[in-house]
């Protein structure tokens, strides 16, 4: 897993890698890429990976793949956006509910890496 800052340079978006002495701050825009990389002697056909979101943090976007499944409990992952009744109205939760983002990895080759993504805010 890598941890970067997001930031804005002079326009230009920055990704600045975060170590054990990075200083974060509220605010701040975090980006978390997993890298799952096929050291095996066989091709991957299907693999699930799930990453946390972090209590402090709250997701605000830059998923990839698109379209995982999510969960705001923990323990039951349906696919998002995650759909709820709220007073009558079927509404999409916010991204700042979800606690964990799950994909289905497929068809990684000998060598091949894939990878997730996801930027959340630090409160």
């Amino acid at each position: 897993m890598n941890a970067f800052i997001v930031q804005n340079i002079n326009g230009q978006e920055t990704l600045t890698p975060i170590n054990a002495g990075t200083p974060v701050k509220s605010g701040d825009i975090l980006e978390y890429q997993g890298l799952f990389t096929n050291n095996s002697s066989e091709r991957v056909r299907s693999m699930d990976v799930t990453l946390s979101i972090a209590d402090g943090l709250e997701l605000v976007g830059g998923i990839h793949p698109r379209f995982p499944h999510a969960t705001i409990d923990g323990s039951r992952f349906v696919r998002s956006p995650i759909r709820a009744n709220v007073g009558g109205q079927v509404q999409e939760l916010p991204l700042s509910n979800y606690k964990a983002l799950r994909w289905t990895l497929e068809d990684i080759g000998l060598g091949g890496t894939s990878v997730v993504k996801y930027r959340a805010k630090v409160k």
